[in-house]
């Protein structure tokens, strides 16, 4: 049996100055190097295996090959006092991002809900980071983006459709918030490559073969690039239909491109300007009752999800959220564990791009 190896340990402060640095490295000013580092720090705080410190690199590359724009100017298209919609002017996805939250939680604060779009941006890390953004201010936040093609519609096998990822934060009282972050397939395509990658066997009903079989061969995901949607085997393409729905607040509205016309190998030829999609969303629960009856009642809904009869060996029934918010109080005290793959990606990029700063270990 092969060893696996333990994971790295290191301090979320340098993993922030290693990330700011990186981004500062190949032109990124100093504000939009704090944000998007950010948006992968709070992943990884949050023990998210995907979307998170390891795609530094990956990001910072794009910048430095003119890929994505390092000094973009993100402006305002269109203006309400319930919504707006912004050109992204190809920065990183992180930083339109959270552009775009900041302001729908400004007009939340200012009239009880707040919609804003994006386009002509890119990917933009984890969903889940917008909505608790929102969260945190004591609002509901929903966020969602668009991205390349991966899943194929009912009956068809070509992708067309993309994974569309939903987060959705809610403020608790004495509860943790609630945090959905879930994607439109039964495994992000990130976590696919990362089980590639860790040369470890492909789950079973995670990817699709081009004929549209469920696969566990990495070779035939290779090849149709299709993943498995979210849904019961034999009740329908589930995670199409919400893929579809989220397309419409991340793609039509927002003006942006569709998920078949951001293909990967489009992008690195530069036949078209990157025009990826968000939608943000944050809605004050104030519009509706006095926030302290909001909150007990979200803690009553969570308390009675939680007090029902277990399964057999699971120790705590857990809401959406609970597992990863308590992974950043317990890493923000004791450090980030890194996979072996995820440290080796950032030593590697930190000697080749000549970067100063060094991972603390921690222990």
């Amino acid at each position: 049996m092969a060893t696996v190896e333990p994971a790295v340990r290191v301090t979320a402060e340098s993993l922030r100055a290693y990330g700011e640095e990186a981004f500062r490295k190949v032109g990124v000013p100093e504000d939009g190097a704090a944000i998007i580092t950010d948006v992968q720090l709070e992943a990884s705080l949050r023990g998210q295996p995907t979307h998170n410190m390891g795609g530094v690199p990956g990001y910072a590359s794009r910048v430095a090959k003119g890929l994505l724009n390092a000094t973009p100017t993100i402006r305002v298209e269109r203006d309400s006092p319930v919504h707006a919609t912004l050109d992204g002017d190809n920065a990183p996805g992180q930083w339109v991002g959270v552009v775009a939250m900041r302001k729908a939680i400004e007009k939340a604060r200012a009239g009880g809900v707040g919609m804003v779009t994006a386009r002509r941006s890119n990917h933009y890390g984890a969903a889940g980071h917008y909505a608790w953004m929102a969260a945190r201010e004591g609002l509901i936040g929903i966020s969602t983006t668009n991205g390349g093609p991966c899943l194929a519609p009912w009956g068809g096998v070509t992708p067309t459709l993309g994974n569309n990822p939903l987060g959705v934060g809610i403020p608790a009282g004495t509860s943790l918030p609630l945090l959905l972050d879930i994607a439109m397939s039964m495994a992000a395509m990130g976590k696919i490559a990362l089980v590639i990658a860790e040369g470890q066997p492909l789950p079973a009903n995670w990817v699709l073969d081009k004929r549209g079989q469920p696969s566990t061969n990495p070779e035939d995901f290779r090849e149709s690039f299709l993943g498995a949607p979210i849904g019961a085997p034999g009740t329908g393409y589930k995670g199409t239909g919400l893929s579809m729905v989220m397309e419409t607040l991340a793609g039509v509205i927002s003006g942006a491109s569709f998920p078949w016309q951001h293909r990967d190998d489009r992008l690195e030829r530069r036949e078209y300007e990157p025009d990826l999609g968000h939608f943000c969303m944050a809605i004050d629960p104030r519009l509706f009752m006095p926030f302290e009856t909001f909150t007990a009642r979200v803690d009553a809904m969570i308390a009675a999800t939680k007090s029902g009869e277990r399964m057999e060996g699971v120790e705590e029934i857990l809401v959406p959220g609970e597992s990863e918010l308590r992974s950043r109080e317990r890493n923000l005290r004791e450090g980030i564990p890194l996979l072996p793959s995820t440290h080796r990606t950032l030593e590697e990029y930190r000697q080749r791009a000549g970067l100063e700063t060094a991972l603390v270990p921690v222990g």
